[in-house]
């Protein structure tokens, strides 16, 4: 069994090559069964003005950051990741400076923000309650913070099935980067640290009539059931995996294969 710090040292790895995470982010954009943007809830949330100082905190490959730049934002913007590769693709953002930085401890100054967002991260750190209280120092008061995570157990047929091929191979879920929080425990959390927040949720799911994109999404999702990209295994449970899914398309003719998902936007007022 890993430890918590070999888990978290897969997540690591994870993020160290975008290629898995922009597989997500093209298949919840193609596949989703209703309209899939939490990008625009989390601006209809942050309602901006132009000119505000905000932070992404765990900002991936920047491209939230890139869309405001390309819109005209004339605040400052910085992206705040672990992954070294992920803040140098914000640092070659125009107008968008990266910082590398944990979430729990960053190098700013209190009250220095407008706006802070953390976007799908939260649920990634190991202490969500030290990440907030970290949110509201770094953000002014009457400054605005929006979190979004996602609802428990998102994907759940998918993610049986590679949790049951991972343990045909001695993987079990212990050996994953661990869950912190998710759009059922959040909003208590958010009240501990803020006071109060206002909550957005949107319930959804993918839907595939083939394979292959199935397949692919199941793939880029390895790292997080403990098939961590250095798994000697991963190859084999890959192989395993697709005769599986192209079995299950084969004996389900005219079927979709749907799996809920959805997501939880907190955004809070720092008190003044």
């Amino acid at each position: 069994m890993k430890s918590s710090t070999g888990a978290l040292s897969q997540l690591d790895a994870e993020y160290s090559d975008p290629t898995a995470l922009q597989v997500r982010i093209d298949i919840h954009r193609r596949y989703s069964e209703k309209p899939h943007d939490p990008q625009a809830d989390v601006l209809a949330a942050i309602n901006l003005t132009g000119a505000e100082y905000l932070a992404d905190i765990g900002c991936g490959d920047a491209r939230f950051l890139a869309s405001l730049a390309a819109a005209g934002h004339q605040g400052p913007l910085v992206g705040v990741d672990t992954s070294a590769a992920m803040v140098g693709s914000a640092d070659l953002i125009p107008g968008v400076r990266g910082i590398l930085a944990d979430a729990t401890r960053m190098p700013f100054d209190d009250n220095t923000f407008d706006v802070l967002t953390a976007r799908h991260m939260l649920y990634h750190v190991p202490e969500p309650v030290a990440a907030l209280a970290e949110f509201r120092r770094t953000t002014k008061p009457g400054g605005t913070v929006s979190v979004v995570v996602n609802r428990p157990r998102t994907c759940p047929r998918l993610r049986e099935l590679i949790t049951a091929h991972a343990a045909t191979y001695g993987i079990d879920r212990t050996d994953a980067p661990p869950y912190t929080v998710d759009a059922d425990s959040l909003p208590p959390l958010m009240n501990e640290v803020f006071g109060t927040a206002t909550l957005l949720r949107r319930d959804n799911a993918l839907v595939f009539d083939s394979p292959g994109p199935l397949i692919q999404f199941a793939e880029s999702l390895f790292t997080f059931d403990g098939i961590g990209p250095g798994n000697p295994h991963r190859s084999a449970i890959l192989t395993d995996l697709t005769a599986d899914i192209e079995d299950w398309f084969t004996y389900h003719p005219g079927q979709a294969w749907r799996d809920p998902k959805g997501y939880l936007v907190a955004t809070a007022t720092v008190p003044e």
